[in-house]
């Protein structure tokens, strides 16, 4: 793949991961209980901003961190993980063995290809995730989200939810579309 079309590609999955982090940000709140705690992540004080949460999992021998502002994949000790830094609109390497702490930490500059490759963990983490929503609430859970954001004067949706997690499980394929190919902006 071209360098021109992998730059394409991770500025597409940055557009999700911005809106994927709006929808954590609801599923916190959801009112059957906090969907990240049900799905299995451990739930902490942030330690990089004060008065927010950490959320966590173990995955892929590495270690799945969300917060306000960073959704990341540590991996183990020797291996190349990943960070989305929302106010950068960036994801890319992450090169140490401890996870990122919000507001500490810099993002190291990579290729696209090396960028693309390692957020593959977190790829995988995000739909399986997503199924699971799909499976335990129903569409207009995320729907209604998605159409919240798109009602704000700044809000900047990316996909609809279900063309969302379609663009996500081609992505893993390695074959992901423009998004603006897969769906309408219902």
């Amino acid at each position: 793949m071209s360098e021109s079309r992998m730059r394409t590609q991770l500025a597409d999955a940055t557009r999700g991961m911005a809106q994927q982090m709006i929808f954590w940000g609801h599923d916190v709140r959801h009112p059957d209980g906090n969907a990240l705690v049900r799905f299995g992540l451990v739930r902490r004080p942030s330690t990089g901003l004060q008065g927010t949460s950490c959320y966590s999992a173990e995955w892929e021998d590495g270690l799945i961190e969300l917060h306000g502002t960073v959704a990341s994949w540590t991996a183990p000790s020797g291996k190349c993980g990943c960070i989305y830094c929302r106010d950068r609109k960036l994801i890319t390497v992450w090169n140490s063995d401890q996870p990122p702490v919000p507001g500490r930490h810099d993002a190291p500059a990579a290729a696209p290809a090396q960028r693309w490759e390692a957020f593959q963990p977190l790829l995988r983490w995000v739909v399986r995730y997503e199924e699971w929503i799909a499976s335990q609430f129903q569409p207009s859970f995320r729907t209604s989200i998605w159409k919240t954001i798109r009602r704000l004067p700044k809000g900047k949706p990316w996909l609809a939810p279900t063309s969302a997690i379609q663009w996500w499980t081609l992505a893993l394929s390695g074959t992901p579309p423009r998004p603006k190919q897969l769906s309408p902006q219902a």
